[in-house]
């Protein structure tokens, strides 16, 4: 199962090199017609930034349960985020020489639709954008924008098949986990309790952000 749903919570921080940033006119745009959304314990992630100063960005890591599953997020720093599945992503992905020449063409007010998702075109202050829909949230990105993230595709397909292959075993400490901070009546030793069980491996990554994640929060 591949979901999307926003997080905070991942700690790599992968930053390229860019030659722009996305246009502050436009990003005001954005803020005012999408959807923040609700806080969701997601571990084990990487963030890719797709722009220079990471106003944007792309994740994916595990969103726990139960049932966990594996999460991809397109979004801004300003807590705006897309969701896609798997298939949604890929289906943008083969779309991207529609994408490309649609942007060079300058196809103004042109759409393709992939899934439940609208691609939109249109230009801003001179510049090529293009604006990704889904039924509550739209994220804006110029043209080398979105070509970058097109060439994440090998590193999101990697990191799924990585991810994707531990969701089980995450489900079970969260099991774990959840049923000693069941027995413990003050909330501030939960932490030291589980740290202390059988359970918890302080030499397993996935146990130590699942512990600082979900119940130390």
């Amino acid at each position: 199962m591949y979901s999307a749903v926003g997080s905070n919570t991942r700690k790599d921080y992968y930053v390229p090199f860019q030659n722009n940033d996305e246009i502050p006119s436009f990003t005001k745009i954005c803020a005012k017609v999408n959807s923040k959304k609700k806080f969701s314990p997601c571990i084990l992630g990487r963030k890719y930034a797709l722009t220079r100063t990471g106003y944007k960005f792309l994740e994916i890591g595990i969103n726990v349960g139960p049932p966990s599953y594996v999460e991809i997020a397109i979004g801004d720093n300003r807590g705006n985020e897309l969701t896609l599945s798997i298939e949604t992503w890929k289906g943008l992905y083969e779309q991207r020489w529609n994408i490309q020449n649609c942007l060079r063409n300058h196809c103004k007010g042109n759409s393709i639709t992939v899934g439940p998702l609208t691609v939109r075109f249109s230009m801003i202050e001179n510049a090529k954008i293009v604006c990704l829909e889904s039924s509550n949230v739209r994220l804006m990105m110029t043209e080398s924008t979105i070509l970058f993230m097109f060439n994440l595709d090998k590193y999101i397909e990697l990191a799924f098949d990585q991810l994707v292959g531990i969701v089980e075993k995450v489900d079970i400490n969260f099991t774990r986990f959840s049923n000693i901070s069941s027995t413990v009546t003050d909330a501030k030793v939960i932490p030291n309790v589980i740290c202390a069980s059988d359970y918890f491996d302080k030499n397993q990554l996935l146990d130590c952000e699942l512990l600082a994640v979900v119940f130390c929060a």
